[in-house]
């Protein structure tokens, strides 16, 4: 088992600083400071002292507001090599359309789809689409799944802004689909999937990681094709250990190639890491 903590490199995002429970950020040509759980400890310099543009105010579990407002909605460019865009949005929760920590998940996932052209590409809650993208840019043809319909609406924009046509959207909770998938006898080379602890989906339909994943991961083995591949899983959810994340998926999901376990991160500028979740990944 390899263990790695892997940090991506931006130029229009940038993490400033993080400590006593919140993040200082910069966004294209906004700062902002947001509450963050995992910030734990004292910051490089004390959040009173920061100098951010824009603050999120947490008014209950997920809603809340920013003083000053921030724009409806901006672009983000992400890429050396190769160029995506990826449109931020302030809403009534913290987060602000993606999550700039996955970009490491887009770097591999465009080098693998470039390696095998026209894959076939599943992803299963999507959000708002950095990952089909970045796909899709590459070559891919690209499942979409997400029960959101503002997610699917949103990933529809950023592939617009993008100019990319070649993915299937699908309105379903993921459980469903993999079911449905797998009677028709689906195949694909890489399967993606960013579970949340804990969501409703479409028709009241109920998600808890910790009892929910394994049966999904059992559900997806017959849908990877066994003589090439690649698979993600990323969870924001504390209640696994790597060890633990580790051991469920090769059980129960039976990957036929070297699995990597991992953390993603960002860093600062005086290159202090802030865990945001933890990842596991095989190529075959």
């Amino acid at each position: 088992m390899r263990y790695i903590v892997r940090t991506p490199v931006w130029e229009s995002y940038a993490l400033l600083d993080f400590g006593e429970g919140w993040r200082l950020e910069r966004w294209g040509e906004h700062i902002v400071q947001r509450p963050d759980s995992w910030a734990i400890g004292p910051a490089k310099t004390p959040p009173s002292r920061w100098q951010a543009m824009h603050t999120y105010r947490p008014m209950g579990s997920y809603t809340g507001e920013w003083h000053p407002p921030l724009p409806e909605k901006w672009p983000l460019s992400y890429g050396q090599t190769w160029r995506m865009q990826l449109w931020a949005r302030a809403g009534r929760f913290k987060h602000l359309g993606f999550f700039p920590e996955q970009a490491v998940h887009w770097e591999w996932l465009h080098e693998w789809v470039k390696a095998h052209p026209e894959a076939l590409v599943l992803n299963l809650f999507a959000y708002t689409g950095g990952a089909s993208i970045a796909a899709a840019l590459a070559g891919a043809r690209v499942t979409h799944v997400d029960s959101s319909k503002s997610a699917l609406t949103w990933a529809a924009e950023n592939a617009e802004l993008n100019g990319v046509c070649s993915i299937r959207w699908i309105p379903e909770d993921a459980r469903r689909f993999v079911q449905r998938a797998a009677r028709r006898g689906e195949k694909y080379d890489v399967i993606l999937l960013d579970p949340p602890a804990y969501g409703i989906g479409g028709k009241g339909v109920r998600w808890q990681l910790e009892s929910d994943l394994p049966t999904l991961l059992q559900e997806l083995q017959p849908l990877l094709r066994p003589e090439k591949g690649a698979f993600l899983l990323n969870i924001y959810s504390s209640g696994f250990s790597p060890l633990m994340l580790y051991r469920l998926v090769q059980e129960v999901c039976g990957l036929p190639g070297a699995v990597e376990i991992g953390e993603l991160a960002l860093a600062t500028p005086h290159q202090r890491l802030l865990s945001t979740g933890l990842y596991v990944r095989a190529d075959w």
